[in-house]
């Protein structure tokens, strides 16, 4: 009997060896957790991350204020004012455009006051002193630039300026003269729906001549 008791000791001891949990490092390492299925977490994260290798790709934003041919984005450009309501541009006027005013002079010593339109319009001439005046029905112009005066008076013409003027008939293509001479006009229509208006002068002097030069002192 004094012999039995130490070897249940020592097999004591060695099942409980046997039975201890695995350790590391000094700790004993905790069990996975289960899930709500009965699967543990780890297995779980792997699906999770199995299924999003299976998604589509997002389309890729387009992240400018402004794009061309795709408007505005959602995104407010950094000048614009909001809640301010942006005023439209006022649209041209529709009609015939008077596209170039102009003067030449002749081989044979006239001249001529001319304007080019896009389309054949209706003209109608009008005599004071002083000045003629051809009314170009329905036509209007598109640039500013195209109002601005031709100044002929170092030609010899008896033109001394000519202008379109906007009017509430269309537009005044008004001659100032600074002789008595009767002009005669003619619209010319081209092949491609355009047309020109001129008005021609007769030849003459009308450029005053120079005072000539103080005669040199006699020695």
């Amino acid at each position: 009997m004094r012999y039995l008791a130490p070897l249940l000791f020592c097999a004591a001891v060695i099942s409980a060896a046997r039975l201890a949990p695995a350790q590391n490092d000094g700790k004993p390492a905790a069990p996975p957790a289960p899930s709500a299925n009965g699967s543990s977490t780890n297995s779980g994260n792997d699906q999770a991350a199995a299924a999003d290798t299976h998604k589509e790709p997002t389309a890729p934003r387009n992240v400018t204020g402004y794009g061309y041919g795709n408007g505005p984005s959602a995104a407010t450009p950094a000048h614009a004012h909001v809640g301010k309501k942006q005023k439209p541009h006022p649209a041209a006027p529709a009609g015939p455009i008077a596209t170039l005013p102009g003067f030449e002079m002749e081989a044979d010593g006239s001249s001529r006051c001319f304007v080019q339109l896009t389309a054949l319009v209706p003209v109608e001439e009008k005599k004071a002193a002083g000045s003629v005046t051809y009314v170009l029905k329905g036509a209007h112009v598109n640039l500013r630039n195209n109002e601005n005066a031709l100044v002929t008076v170092h030609f010899n013409t008896p033109v001394t300026r000519a202008r379109l003027v906007p009017s509430a008939q269309g537009l005044s293509f008004i001659i100032d003269l600074r002789a008595n001479v009767s002009p005669t006009y003619k619209v010319v229509g081209g092949k491609d729906g355009t047309s020109i208006l001129e008005v021609d002068f007769p030849k003459g002097s009308y450029v005053t001549a120079a005072a000539p030069d103080d005669a040199a002192p006699t020695p």
